[in-house]
Order: structure tokens, then C-alpha cells, then sequence
């Protein structure tokens, strides 16, 4: 993508998240505009502890990160930007609202939060698992998307295989889950 490009955000109903990003993907197309577009759903891979799961040799599955959000990447600017979606939104019974940062109007994400998906998911738009080990009170990661990330860890569930992290996104605090496979505790 160009710089300087921007990250909008939809919140969409329930299961549509696919759908919504072709549809806007689409419509953004066919305005002929002359800018780059993305639309995507952040996923993660989680553990599914399934019989048929487990004969494919696949124990994690992709999900929503963040249920009813559709993300934008462009380098349309927030007028034009702002212009071309209110026009395409009325056709689309499953696009509810372009998140905004309260009263102030901004629609773009914050440079800061952009950049912390960014690192996150490493430009993957999937949160891959990781790996690591507990030694004492401290959690040690050794692979995956959560290396360098410890701190960030705020809850740990073996059983489920999985870690509940921390970010902030459009100033409020969301709690995600990411797969963890903790292999040993010392």
C-alpha cells in the first residue's frame, strides 16, 4: 500500500464479515476511484480439539478476531473516503456503522493501534499460534505471533491451549484470544 494509507473500520452484523468485505470491495471498484482498497476480517487461529480435525492433522482453525469488524486499507483520504462509503453503505442491510473515535468525528485508526495490528498479525491479516514455555511465574514465548509480547499476557488457559491478550482499539480496551501452546513448565 502507499503511504500515507489509512486503516477504517466497519461494524457489521453478525457472520457477514466475508460478506461485507467482497460487497465493499466491489462497490469501491466499480466507483472507479483511483485509489488502492482492502477489506478484510483480522482472524486467529485457534486450537479445535475435533476427531475429523485430527485425522487432517490440523488442530487450529481460523476465526474472527474481532466479531462484527470488517477493516479498511486504503490511501483514500477521509473525505473522499467518507463520501464513497456513506453512498455504498445504503445498499448494504449488513453494514450497520463506520466506527468512529466518539464525539471527535476521526474514522481513521489511530496510527499507534494500526501499527500494533500490524506488528501483531505481521501483516498476515491471520494471528498465527505460538509456542512457548512457563519457567516459574513467567511465561517464555519461543515461536509464533506472541514473541516479544510476554507482558502483554494477561491470562493463560492449558487446557483450551490458548492466551488472552490486551490491545486498544477506537480508545476502548478489547481482550482477544491467541492460541498458546505451552509445551512444558519447569
Amino acid at each position: 500500500m502507499k503511504d500515507p494509507y489509512w486503516w477504517y473500520v466497519l461494524y457489521v452484523r453478525s457472520n457477514t464479515e466475508h460478506r461485507v468485505a467482497k460487497y465493499v470491495n466491489l462497490a469501491f471498484k466499480n466507483k472507479g476511484l483511483p485509489y488502492e482498497l482492502e477489506t478484510f476480517s483480522l482472524e486467529s487461529e485457534q486450537y479445535f480439539n475435533s476427531k475429523k480435525i485430527k485425522d487432517l492433522d490440523k488442530p487450529y482453525i481460523r476465526r474472527p478476531v474481532f466479531s462484527n469488524y470488517v477493516f479498511i486499507e486504503t490511501n483514500m483520504p477521509t473525505k473522499e473516503f467518507k463520501e464513497a462509503f456513506f453512498s455504498i453503505s445504503y445498499n448494504s442491510a449488513d453494514i450497520i456503522r463506520l466506527l468512529t473515535y466518539g464525539e471527535s468525528g476521526i474514522i481513521a485508526l489511530r496510527d499507534e493501534e494500526r501499527i500494533r495490528l500490524e506488528y501483531l498479525f505481521r501483516s498476515k491479516r491471520c494471528l498465527e499460534h505460538s509456542v512457548g514455555y512457563i519457567e516459574g511465574d513467567r511465561v517464555v514465548i519461543t515461536g509464533g505471533a506472541l514473541v516479544g509480547m510476554e507482558g502483554s499476557i494477561k491470562k493463560i488457559n492449558r487446557h483450551h491451549r490458548s492466551a488472552q491478550i490486551e490491545i486498544n482499539l477506537f480508545n476502548e480496551t478489547q481482550t482477544i484470544d491467541v492460541a498458546l501452546e505451552i509445551v512444558s513448565k519447569i
